[in-house]
């Protein structure tokens, strides 16, 4: 009588559900996470307990207790401030303008920014500030 030998059992464990889930967790981490954008002028913003991340495509407005006013880090007037962010809303539709106030900007100031940008036909604003620990 001739008997059958059992097959060999591979005992090793497959790799590729291992490797396709280890892949979607990278990818997945690679496309939620953001980068912060730090500007080397520093301004003493105030804190906030429910701060979002705004996209990338953005022009950030600093107002300066002392008076000043940058935009994207580049020194402007007030007066002018109306017109470049018109040319940057024709460019990109969907730009998000970011104010950057240092705490002892006045509000008066800080409105008054802000009617500019809407002026100019900006739909998405925000106000910067930082998060508190």
């Amino acid at each position: 009588m001739k008997f059958k030998r059992p097959s060999r059992i591979n005992s090793g464990i497959d790799m590729t559900p291992i490797i396709d889930v280890v892949f979607q967790l990278l990818a997945f981490f690679m496309i939620t996470s953001t980068y912060i954008k730090t500007s080397a002028i520093n301004v003493d913003l105030p804190k906030s307990k429910t701060s979002d991340v705004q996209p990338i495509r953005e022009a950030v407005i600093t107002l300066y207790k002392n008076g000043g006013i940058t935009i994207n880090e580049q020194p402007i007037s007030l007066l002018d401030l109306g017109v470049k962010i018109k040319e940057l809303y024709i460019k990109d539709k969907d730009i998000v303008v970011t104010i950057r106030g240092d705490k002892g900007v006045s509000y008066g100031t800080m409105i008054e920014t802000m009617d500019i940008v809407r002026l100019a036909g900006v739909k998405r604003l925000s106000l910067a500030t930082i998060a508190k620990d």
